[in-house]
Protein backbone atom coordinates (compact mmCIF):
# COMPACT_ATOMS: atom_id res chain seq x y z
CA UNK A 1 0.00 0.00 0.00
CA UNK A 2 2.78 2.55 1.06
CA UNK A 3 4.13 1.90 -2.46
CA UNK A 4 0.99 2.43 -4.27
CA UNK A 5 1.04 5.87 -2.66
CA UNK A 6 4.58 6.46 -2.83
CA UNK A 7 4.37 6.15 -6.76
CA UNK A 8 1.24 7.77 -6.95
CA UNK A 9 2.91 10.87 -5.07
CA UNK A 10 5.95 10.70 -7.69
CA UNK A 11 3.24 10.10 -10.33
CA UNK A 12 1.64 13.42 -9.45
CA UNK A 13 4.79 15.11 -9.21
CA UNK A 14 5.75 14.29 -12.17
CA UNK A 15 2.77 15.17 -13.71
CA UNK A 16 3.05 18.76 -12.08
CA UNK A 17 6.19 19.26 -13.63
CA UNK A 18 5.17 18.30 -17.09
CA UNK A 19 1.98 21.31 -17.03
CA UNK A 20 4.49 23.69 -15.81
CA UNK A 21 7.01 23.10 -18.18
CA UNK A 22 4.31 23.01 -20.95
CA UNK A 23 2.86 26.29 -19.54
CA UNK A 24 6.15 27.63 -19.18
CA UNK A 25 7.08 27.14 -22.89
CA UNK A 26 3.35 28.26 -23.95
CA UNK A 27 3.90 31.36 -22.13
CA UNK A 28 7.17 32.07 -23.47
CA UNK A 29 6.11 31.08 -27.31
CA UNK A 30 3.02 33.61 -27.08
CA UNK A 31 5.05 36.49 -25.56
CA UNK A 32 7.82 35.83 -28.42
CA UNK A 33 5.23 36.42 -30.69
CA UNK A 34 3.60 39.22 -29.07
CA UNK A 35 7.00 40.94 -28.72
CA UNK A 36 7.80 40.08 -32.75
CA UNK A 37 4.13 41.22 -33.27
CA UNK A 38 5.13 45.01 -31.41
CA UNK A 39 8.64 45.40 -33.12
CA UNK A 40 6.88 44.61 -36.69
CA UNK A 41 4.00 47.26 -36.03
CA UNK A 42 7.12 49.72 -34.56
CA UNK A 43 8.76 49.06 -38.21
CA UNK A 44 5.96 49.43 -40.33
CA UNK A 45 5.13 52.84 -38.63
CA UNK A 46 8.82 53.86 -39.23
CA UNK A 47 8.67 52.96 -42.55
CA UNK A 48 5.27 55.09 -43.13
CA UNK A 49 6.25 58.12 -41.49
CA UNK A 50 9.61 57.84 -43.42
CA UNK A 51 7.99 57.19 -47.25
CA UNK A 52 5.78 60.24 -45.75
CA UNK A 53 8.57 62.26 -45.63
CA UNK A 54 9.98 61.44 -48.85
CA UNK A 55 6.83 62.24 -50.32
CA UNK A 56 6.76 65.89 -48.93
CA UNK A 57 10.39 66.57 -49.94
CA UNK A 58 9.89 65.19 -53.05
CA UNK A 59 6.59 68.36 -53.84
CA UNK A 60 9.14 70.35 -51.59
CA UNK A 61 12.05 70.10 -54.24
CA UNK A 62 9.66 70.08 -57.40
CA UNK A 63 8.22 73.33 -55.86
CA UNK A 64 11.43 75.13 -55.19
CA UNK A 65 12.23 73.83 -58.95
CA UNK A 66 9.21 75.76 -60.47
CA UNK A 67 9.30 78.71 -58.18
CA UNK A 68 13.69 79.49 -59.51
CA UNK A 69 12.01 78.68 -62.98
CA UNK A 70 9.52 81.53 -62.74
CA UNK A 71 11.93 83.90 -60.97
CA UNK A 72 15.19 83.44 -62.49
CA UNK A 73 15.90 84.63 -66.22
CA UNK A 74 16.18 82.26 -68.72
CA UNK A 75 19.69 83.58 -70.23
CA UNK A 76 22.49 83.40 -67.66
CA UNK A 77 24.44 86.01 -69.09
CA UNK A 78 21.06 87.88 -67.62
CA UNK A 79 20.70 85.95 -64.87
CA UNK A 80 24.34 86.47 -64.06
CA UNK A 81 23.81 90.29 -64.38
CA UNK A 82 20.31 90.30 -62.48
CA UNK A 83 22.22 88.49 -59.50
CA UNK A 84 25.06 91.30 -59.56
CA UNK A 85 22.45 93.74 -59.42
CA UNK A 86 20.13 92.08 -56.96
CA UNK A 87 23.41 92.06 -54.44
CA UNK A 88 24.32 95.29 -55.16
CA UNK A 89 20.86 97.07 -54.49
CA UNK A 90 21.49 94.64 -50.98
CA UNK A 91 24.67 96.20 -50.36
CA UNK A 92 23.52 99.61 -50.93
CA UNK A 93 20.52 99.81 -49.29
CA UNK A 94 20.29 99.67 -45.23
CA UNK A 95 18.76 96.08 -43.44
CA UNK A 96 16.31 99.00 -41.82
CA UNK A 97 14.93 99.79 -44.90
CA UNK A 98 11.17 98.27 -44.55
CA UNK A 99 11.71 97.97 -48.58
CA UNK A 100 13.59 95.03 -48.18
CA UNK A 101 12.24 91.65 -47.87
CA UNK A 102 14.35 89.77 -45.25
CA UNK A 103 11.48 86.57 -45.26
CA UNK A 104 13.79 84.55 -47.59
CA UNK A 105 16.46 84.67 -44.71
CA UNK A 106 14.45 84.50 -41.63
CA UNK A 107 12.28 81.52 -43.60
CA UNK A 108 15.69 79.64 -44.44
CA UNK A 109 16.90 80.32 -40.81
CA UNK A 110 13.45 78.56 -39.28
CA UNK A 111 14.02 75.88 -41.48
CA UNK A 112 17.22 75.41 -40.23
CA UNK A 113 15.85 74.85 -36.53
CA UNK A 114 13.40 72.76 -37.90
CA UNK A 115 15.51 70.14 -39.86
CA UNK A 116 17.70 70.27 -36.60
CA UNK A 117 14.65 69.01 -34.84
CA UNK A 118 14.55 72.45 -32.43
CA UNK A 119 11.10 72.74 -32.65
CA UNK A 120 10.43 75.57 -30.41
CA UNK A 121 13.02 77.67 -32.03
CA UNK A 122 11.51 77.10 -35.84
CA UNK A 123 8.10 77.56 -34.19
CA UNK A 124 8.96 81.04 -32.79
CA UNK A 125 10.65 81.75 -36.33
CA UNK A 126 8.56 81.04 -38.57
CA UNK A 127 6.04 83.13 -36.32
CA UNK A 128 8.31 85.53 -36.44
CA UNK A 129 8.65 85.70 -40.22
CA UNK A 130 4.39 85.69 -40.30
CA UNK A 131 3.70 88.71 -38.27
CA UNK A 132 6.65 90.87 -39.58
CA UNK A 133 5.64 90.26 -43.33
CA UNK A 134 2.29 88.21 -43.25
CA UNK A 135 2.12 88.52 -47.30
CA UNK A 136 5.23 86.56 -47.42
CA UNK A 137 5.52 83.97 -50.44
CA UNK A 138 6.84 81.75 -47.78
CA UNK A 139 3.09 81.83 -45.77
CA UNK A 140 1.71 78.67 -46.65
CA UNK A 141 5.22 76.77 -45.97
CA UNK A 142 5.76 78.41 -42.65
CA UNK A 143 2.32 77.62 -41.50
CA UNK A 144 3.14 74.26 -42.76
CA UNK A 145 5.67 73.76 -40.18
CA UNK A 146 4.96 75.30 -37.34
CA UNK A 147 1.97 72.68 -37.67
CA UNK A 148 4.24 69.93 -38.63
CA UNK A 149 6.15 70.92 -35.59
CA UNK A 150 3.57 70.99 -32.78
CA UNK A 151 2.84 67.53 -34.36
CA UNK A 152 6.12 66.51 -33.97
CA UNK A 153 6.03 67.62 -30.50
CA UNK A 154 2.86 66.04 -29.46
CA UNK A 155 1.07 69.41 -28.93
CA UNK A 156 -1.44 67.84 -31.31
CA UNK A 157 -4.06 70.91 -29.85
CA UNK A 158 -1.85 73.74 -31.28
CA UNK A 159 -0.97 71.68 -34.44
CA UNK A 160 -4.76 71.45 -35.05
CA UNK A 161 -5.09 75.23 -34.96
CA UNK A 162 -2.51 75.55 -37.42
CA UNK A 163 -4.10 73.20 -39.58
CA UNK A 164 -7.65 74.96 -39.46
CA UNK A 165 -5.41 78.12 -40.30
CA UNK A 166 -4.12 76.66 -43.46
CA UNK A 167 -7.45 74.77 -44.54
CA UNK A 168 -9.03 78.47 -44.30
CA UNK A 169 -6.47 80.47 -45.96
CA UNK A 170 -4.85 78.17 -48.64
CA UNK A 171 -7.54 75.06 -49.25
CA UNK A 172 -6.72 74.18 -52.69
CA UNK A 173 -2.34 74.43 -51.83
CA UNK A 174 -1.05 70.82 -51.58
CA UNK A 175 1.13 71.29 -48.23
CA UNK A 176 -2.11 71.63 -46.88
CA UNK A 177 -3.31 68.38 -48.20
CA UNK A 178 -0.04 67.07 -46.75
CA UNK A 179 -1.04 68.80 -43.60
CA UNK A 180 -4.11 67.20 -43.39
CA UNK A 181 -2.95 63.48 -43.24
CA UNK A 182 -1.58 64.88 -39.64
CA UNK A 183 -4.94 65.42 -38.68
CA UNK A 184 -6.60 61.97 -39.98
CA UNK A 185 -3.52 60.89 -37.75
CA UNK A 186 -4.18 62.86 -34.75
CA UNK A 187 -7.73 61.64 -34.69
CA UNK A 188 -6.22 57.99 -35.61
CA UNK A 189 -4.16 58.85 -32.22
CA UNK A 190 -7.67 59.64 -30.13
CA UNK A 191 -9.53 56.50 -31.45
CA UNK A 192 -11.18 58.94 -33.96
CA UNK A 193 -11.28 56.02 -36.44
CA UNK A 194 -14.22 57.14 -38.65
CA UNK A 195 -13.02 61.15 -38.13
CA UNK A 196 -9.50 59.89 -39.61
CA UNK A 197 -11.43 58.11 -42.62
CA UNK A 198 -13.59 60.93 -43.22
CA UNK A 199 -9.90 63.65 -43.81
CA UNK A 200 -8.21 60.66 -46.04
CA UNK A 201 -10.87 59.98 -48.66
CA UNK A 202 -11.54 64.36 -48.46
CA UNK A 203 -7.39 64.70 -49.14
CA UNK A 204 -8.43 61.65 -52.34
CA UNK A 205 -11.07 63.68 -53.94
CA UNK A 206 -9.65 67.02 -53.31
CA UNK A 207 -6.37 67.00 -54.16
CA UNK A 208 -4.76 66.06 -57.47
CA UNK A 209 -0.65 65.34 -56.43
CA UNK A 210 0.01 61.87 -56.91
CA UNK A 211 2.41 61.58 -53.92
CA UNK A 212 -0.04 63.10 -52.12
CA UNK A 213 -2.92 60.82 -53.12
CA UNK A 214 -0.61 57.83 -52.43
CA UNK A 215 0.03 58.80 -48.86
CA UNK A 216 -4.07 59.52 -48.33
CA UNK A 217 -5.04 56.25 -50.25
CA UNK A 218 -2.96 53.86 -47.74
CA UNK A 219 -3.60 55.54 -44.83
CA UNK A 220 -6.95 55.21 -45.63
CA UNK A 221 -7.09 51.64 -46.32
CA UNK A 222 -5.18 50.80 -42.93
CA UNK A 223 -7.67 52.62 -40.78
CA UNK A 224 -10.11 50.12 -42.55
CA UNK A 225 -8.41 47.44 -40.72
CA UNK A 226 -8.67 49.13 -36.97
Amino acid sequence: MKNQNSIFVVFCLCLTIGIVAVYGVLVGHFNGHQKYEMQISALNQKIEKEQFDNSLLSYQLKDFQQTVAQVLPDNKTIQASYELSNLASAVRTPASDSGVDLSPVMYERAKKYFTQKNYDKAISEFNGLLEKYPLSSHGVEAHFFIAESYFLKKDFRNSLAQIDDMVTQYPDNELTGFILLRMGQISEYNNQVDEASEVYNTVLKNFKNEDLRKQARKLANSVEFK
